[in-house]
C-alpha cells in the first residue's frame, strides 16, 4: 500500500510538473524576432553587350535581420558580387526595390549616396584597400572623418575598435608593417567606425591562409553575437559553414533563400 501510495505521489509530480512546463511554453512571452534591416524585392541589374542583355541578377528576393552572419556562395560569374554591390549602391539596378534600415536604396538621389554608405553601410574588402601611407589607427580614424565626427571622438572610437580587435601593439603601425589577417582586422575596425546598419564583406578571407581566415571568421561571429548585421561573398565552405544562414547563386538567381 505504502509502495502504491509513493507510485501515486511520483506520478502525480512528474504530471504537474509536465503541466507547468506546458503552460509556461502557452504563456510564457515568445521570443521576438530581431528587426528586419534589410529587404530586397525582385532586384535585378541586366548589363548591355554590345545588342546583348546579359542578366547578372535576376529578381533577387531576400530578408536580413539584425545581427545575422549571413553568407552568399556561388559560382564566379553568378551574380554574387552584383547582389553585394547593389545593396552597397556601387551600381543601379535595372529593376526591383532594396530597402535598408527602412530607407529604399533604389530612390535615394546620386549625390546623397555618398552620405548613405558612410552613415549606413560598412565595407570590407579582399585586398584590404588601406591608405599604405597612413597608420593603422589612421585609417581607421579616417572613415569618420568625412562623417563630422569631432577629431578627439574619432580618436577614441578607432582605438577602442583596434584594441576590440585585438590590435592595440599596433596601433601606429602601417600596411606594410602589418600581416594579412592584421591588415583585414583593421578593415574590419574601418568598416564598423561608423556604426553601420549592414557591413558587406566581399571575399574577406580570400587573400590569407586557414589560420588567419578562422580568426578573420570568429571576429565576424563576435560581431554578429553583439547585433552587427553582416553579408559575407565567400567561396569557401569553411568560411560559410560558420554563418547563421547560407544562400546560394546561381545564373543571377538565389536559390534557396529561406
Amino acid at each position: 500500500m505504502r509502495e502504491e501510495k509513493k507510485k501515486n505521489k511520483e506520478g502525480k509530480e512528474r504530471e504537474e510538473g509536465k503541466e507547468r512546463e506546458e503552460g509556461a511554453n502557452k504563456n510564457g512571452a515568445k521570443k521576438e524576432k530581431p528587426e528586419i534591416i534589410l529587404r530586397v524585392e525582385n532586384l535585378s541589374r541586366t548589363y548591355i553587350r554590345g545588342k546583348i542583355p546579359v542578366h547578372a541578377l535576376r529578381c533577387a528576393c531576400l530578408t536580413v535581420r539584425k545581427g545575422e552572419l549571413l553568407a552568399i556562395m556561388g559560382p564566379s560569374g553568378s551574380g554574387k558580387s552584383t547582389l553585394l554591390a547593389l545593396i552597397g549602391t556601387l551600381e543601379t539596378a535595372s529593376g526591383g526595390k532594396a530597402f535598408l534600415d527602412g530607407t529604399d536604396l533604389t530612390t535615394v538621389p546620386e549625390k546623397l549616396l555618398p552620405r548613405l554608405r558612410r552613415e549606413k553601410i560598412g565595407f570590407i574588402f579582399q585586398h584590404y584597400n588601406l591608405i599604405p601611407t597612413l597608420t593603422a589607427l589612421e585609417n581607421v580614424e579616417l572613415a569618420m572623418r568625412f562623417s563630422g565626427v569631432p577629431k578627439k571622438e574619432r580618436v577614441q572610437r578607432a582605438k577602442a575598435l583596434l584594441e576590440e580587435l585585438r590590435l592595440e601593439d599596433r596601433l601606429h603601425h602601417k600596411p606594410t608593417e602589418l600581416s594579412g589577417g592584421e591588415q583585414q582586422r583593421v578593415s574590419i575596425a574601418r568598416a564598423l567606425a561608423n556604426r553601420p546598419a549592414l557591413i558587406l564583406a566581399d571575399e574577406p578571407t580570400g587573400e590569407v591562409d586557414t589560420k588567419t581566415r578562422d580568426s578573420i571568421v570568429r571576429v565576424f561571429r563576435e560581431l554578429s553575437e553583439k547585433g552587427q548585421t553582416i553579408i559575407v561573398v565567400t567561396h569557401d565552405p569553411a568560411v560559410a559553414k560558420e554563418c547563421s544562414r547560407v544562400l546560394q547563386i546561381v545564373d543571377g538567381m538565389i536559390s534557396d533563400e529561406d
